[in-house]
Parts: structure tokens; sequence; C-alpha cells
């Protein structure tokens, strides 16, 4: 298995930036292209025991993606007045055999969000040193995508500078 942990800040409150990751049309922004996420099937309000079914497209070529089919295991909503909001999605299927990614959201005295994004991971069902190797290949595009997640989110969250 093979994890990925990122704490980065959002220049917004977190009323806002729950309302943002909340909805599942958020992940068409948070890919970096080439690939392109298309939503197939999703309940709402998303919840615990919630399912988000997607396909990932390169260049949004069909031939050329895969469909990912979530579980939400856990999910705690924002409201009023909390300081934390988090919610957990698991692959039922996805081109990884094992997948489980933690968000979590916590309100700053300053009016800031911290985000959280904790990736658990494993890409095929081989164990040991061949399936360590395999996450070790797959580990750099892992990140590459959570950083390009982390830019996007900044940045359509970010309030604009006062005058």
């Amino acid at each position: 298995m093979a994890r990925f942990k990122q704490r980065f800040i959002v220049e917004a409150p977190l009323s806002e930036v729950w309302r943002f990751h909340d909805d599942p049309i958020a992940l068409k922004a948070l890919t970096p292209p080439p690939l392109r996420v298309k939503i197939l099937a999703k309940d709402e309000p998303l919840q615990a025991g919630g399912t988000l079914k997607f396909r990932l497209a390169l260049f949004g070529l069909q031939p050329l993606g895969a469909t990912w089919h979530a579980i939400y295991d856990e999910f705690t909503p924002y409201g009023e007045g909390q300081t934390r909001a988090s919610f957990v999605d698991r692959s039922l299927s996805s081109p990884f055999h094992f997948w489980i990614h933690r968000h979590i959201f916590e309100a700053l005295p300053d009016g800031r969000t911290a985000c959280t994004d904790d990736v658990t991971f494993h890409l095929t069902p081989l164990r040991g040193l061949l399936g360590s190797l395999i996450d070790a290949l797959v580990y750099p595009s892992v990140v590459i995508l959570f950083i390009y997640r982390q830019f996007q989110a900044r940045r359509l969250l970010a309030k604009p500078a006062k005058p």
C-alpha cells in the first residue's frame, strides 16, 4: 500500500470550501488536463453510504478512459458554527485495486481553511515487493494529481484582494 498526504491553506472560509467540495461537479475542475471527468450517476444529497460514479477519459476520448465508482464511507458535513467537516470516499471499482481518500477541512481563526487530502492506495492485487514496486511507479502520478487539485482549490476559492 502507498500513502500520500498533503495539507494546504485556502483563502476562504470553511462554509465556502465545504460547499465547493460537497458538489461532485467540482471534481471536473479539480482534475488535471488531459483527463476529463464525466459524472455518470450521483446520490443526492451526498451522505454516508451515498455513491458517485464517473468516467475519467484521456482528452475526453471514452475508449481511453476508465469508470470509477466510489462510496462515501464517512460523511461529516459542515454546519453553522462548526470548525471541521470531512468525508471519506472509497473506490468500489476503479483502476485501483484499493483506494481510500480522506478529505478534511478545518476552519482557521483568521477565516481561512486548512484542507487535508489523505490517500491510501494499491494499484494491483499483487502483494509483496512486486506490488510495492508497481505502487512506487504510480506514486508520482498521484502526487501530480493532488498538487493540481491543491492549485485549483486555492485558485477557485481565493477571495479577491481588497483595494
